[in-house]
């Protein structure tokens, strides 16, 4: 979001001088470069999280024999 609506002179006055303007307000390269950095931030969320969840999972089942054992669900068979 950074890379698409920061204004330099807002940026300035809250501290934070090294923002570029953003694409909507003509920055240029600086900026693509900003949403790089932020997609870059993206895209490793997505991995580390997607990683912690398949390990839960699989330690999960491996605790309890497989998620869709035959012993906690043998009462819907009948």
């Amino acid at each position: 979001m950074i890379a698409f609506f920061t204004q330099h002179s807002f940026a300035v006055a809250s501290g934070n001088s090294v923002l570029p303007n953003g694409l909507l307000f003509y920055g240029g390269f600086t900026a693509l470069r900003q949403l790089g950095i932020e997609l870059l931030g993206i895209t490793v969320v997505v991995v580390v999280v997607f990683t912690i969840s398949l390990v839960t999972i699989y330690l999960i089942s491996k605790l309890i024999h497989g998620i869709l054992n035959d012993e906690a669900y043998s009462h819907l068979k009948q």
